[in-house]
């Protein structure tokens, strides 16, 4: 049976919430989304006693089973070396789990009468974000600076952008205009995805001691300096060359001259 209805994430550890918004899923499916590295508990949800044999499937395909003769057998697969068996109750974990673990586990259980419903997880591996940056790129205006920022979180997938602080929004990147007269601003930005999150702070001020600003203003002054002078340094050119050459043309007679006497 399927229905349209709020779905359960799993966290790492304890921490579970649920994320209200319309999907449709089976009724009997759990969906969780756990970071690298961390584990995934697969128990029976029914009393020891009552099971007679039981098979844990990845994407259609058995890893380990479990009978009441022969206790557990663990079958190759990926996840080799990282399975762990539960010897309290009937169970399996699967430890250091990567991306590529992400998908449908089903557990089957036989029981003493019956056969057991099946239970199954969707289960999605993400990358925690280890660190966040904000690049920034100046751009001189009238009076101001146009600033286009830039958060990136390294290492991560499905990473959400929030900006807080002298400006809000949402997304990777933001653009405005800050004036010398509002001093040092403060943009914050925080990047998360669904088993992690972290900021990064940055100091903003529009002046001329900014090295980005003084750069441009400094070129700028060089350039237009050049463009004001040129009108004289052409003039001053020619001159001196006329008088270079009118040097040179009297100096030539007065070596004729002596020659001649």
């Amino acid at each position: 049976m399927r229905y349209c209805h709020e779905y359960r994430v799993s966290m790492s550890g304890a921490l579970m919430f649920w994320i209200l918004q319309g999907v449709c899923v089976d009724l009997s499916d759990t969906v969780m989304v756990l970071k690298v590295g961390s584990s995934l508990d697969l128990p029976v949800q029914y009393p020891i006693e009552s099971v007679l044999s039981v098979q844990w499937i990845f994407n259609g395909k058995t890893f380990a089973e479990y009978s009441k003769d022969q206790s557990y057998t663990l079958l190759e697969s990926q996840f080799r070396g990282r399975l762990k068996e539960n010897n309290d109750r009937v169970g399996v974990t699967v430890q250091d789990l990567q991306p590529q673990d992400s998908g449908t586990f089903s557990v089957t259980a036989e029981g003493t009468e019956t056969q057991l419903p099946t239970q199954t997880f969707k289960v999605y591996i993400q990358i925690p974000i280890t660190s966040v940056q904000i690049e920034k790129t100046w751009r001189l205006s009238t009076n101001s600076c146009d600033v286009d920022v830039k958060c990136a979180a390294l290492g991560a997938e499905n990473v959400s952008y929030l900006w807080s602080g002298y400006k809000t929004g949402s997304g990777a990147q933001l653009q405005f205009s800050l004036s010398p007269a509002e001093g040092a601003v403060t943009l914050n930005c925080t990047a998360a995805n669904n088993v992690s999150s972290s900021s990064a702070r940055e100091t903003l001020n529009c002046s001329s001691e900014h090295p980005g600003t003084e750069t441009q203003i400094s070129v700028l002054k060089l350039i237009s300096s050049l463009v004001a002078a040129s009108p004289y340094l052409l003039v001053t050119i020619i001159l001196g060359v006329k008088c270079y050459r009118a040097r040179g043309h009297h100096n030539g007679q007065y070596a004729m001259k002596v020659i001649e006497e």
